[in-house]
């Protein structure tokens, strides 16, 4: 599949409630909720920014897995 950021190949595991965890050479390790993967069939998440964010989140948080969900997703 595909990475929902970059485009780039990724591997994916699919979570509880519709969510995925994606793992991406380029933007890492994310979570992505199912309300969020519904809602790209009509909107597009700000590549530059999220990524940006999902960096911060890993850093403050020190955890390697960023969320995207319906409170951080950046729309484009």
């Amino acid at each position: 599949m595909k990475c929902y950021l970059c485009g780039l190949e990724a591997k994916v595991a699919e979570e509880a409630h519709g969510g995925e965890l994606i793992d991406c050479s380029d933007c890492g390790i994310y979570r992505i909720s199912g309300l969020v993967l519904k809602e790209l069939t009509i909107k597009k998440i700000n590549f530059t920014d999220m990524r940006d964010d999902l960096h911060r989140q890993r850093q403050f948080n020190s955890t390697e897995v960023a969320e995207i969900n319906t409170e951080t997703v950046i729309w484009a």
